[in-house]
């Protein structure tokens, strides 16, 4: 009963040693990691850190010890929400570890809230550059991966003419078929949109009862989408359409061409059912060309 007792006690021993972490990256090194790391961090020596990376989005953070430098994490990477654990890692400047609740499908709550970094500051911002950036984070990041000297020129939207950011394309179809062209534009204020087709100065769709124009905010903030359909394809249909956006501060148009296809027409006839005999339940269909007037006799 004691030998049991001994060798019970040396198979727990060896089942609780840790196991090598070599070569496993710390993000992934899970309870394991936090096991061998929870010993104590001991006496900082800056000389034996290893070099931060040259290039961090979210700039450096101090690693768990307080001592060496490592990559902070961007906005929506996963962290840690307290000080109790360092798994995950930190937050980089002007953002915040939150738990957020995951969404499921369609809609529903699913799991534990994940802690994420989240911007302090939430808004639109105007970068130096005339981009315009969802909060200041972001236009932090963009600045840190493109090695520039982007700032922030104040809160809200960048003032600019329109841009087209997806442009209409040239199609073509048949006659009695239907196309759509699409345009996509951004700007502050929000530009006018409008359909014109070469040779006229009337806006679309005017009063043809074929042609229909949609417009919609979006897909991005301070975007504008608009699509111009035409049904039932006239040959006067084909031509050159342009997509018009202007604002207070210009104006700008792309243009895509049409280009319509008669629709091709058959000239076989269709005859009815012709029985050969009276006796026979074969039925036969006969197709005749134009220039048959009547069923060959047998």
């Amino acid at each position: 009963m004691a030998r049991a007792g001994v060798w019970l006690c040396v198979f727990v021993g060896v089942s609780l040693s840790p196991c090598p972490t070599l070569g496993v990256p710390p993000q992934h090194r899970g309870w394991l990691r936090l096991w061998e790391e929870g010993k104590g961090c001991g006496e900082c020596e800056t000389e034996r850190c290893p070099l931060a990376p040259p290039n961090c989005p979210a700039g450096l953070v101090q690693d768990s010890c307080g001592c060496c430098q490592q990559c902070a994490n961007v906005e929506g990477q996963q962290c840690d929400p307290d000080g109790a654990q360092e798994f995950y890692g930190r937050c980089g400047k002007g953002l915040v570890c939150q738990k957020r609740t995951r969404r499921g499908r369609w809609g529903h709550r699913g799991g534990e809230p994940e802690p994420k970094c989240v911007c302090e500051v939430q808004g639109s911002v105007c970068g130096s550059d005339g981009r315009t950036f969802p909060n200041l984070c972001q236009l932090r990041e963009a600045a840190s991966e493109e090695g520039t000297t982007l700032r922030n020129t104040g809160q809200g939207p960048c003032y600019s003419a329109p841009h087209i950011s997806r442009a209409p394309r040239d199609l073509s179809n048949y006659t009695g078929k239907h196309i759509v062209f699409g345009c996509e534009v951004s700007a502050f204020p929000l530009p006018n949109l409008s359909w014109r087709k070469e040779g006229s100065n009337n806006f679309l769709p005017g009063d043809n009862p074929h042609i229909s124009v949609q417009t919609r905010g979006g897909p991005q903030r301070y975007t504008i989408s608009t699509w111009l359909q035409i049904q039932n394809l006239h040959l006067s249909d084909a031509g050159i359409y342009s997509c018009v956006s202007h604002n207070a501060l210009g104006g700008r148009s792309a243009s895509a061409r049409l280009t319509v296809l008669r629709q091709a027409t058959t000239h076989l006839q269709y005859l009815a059912i012709h029985e050969p005999h009276p006796s026979s339940r074969q039925y036969i269909a006969v197709i005749l060309s134009p220039l048959q007037k009547s069923i060959p006799k047998e």
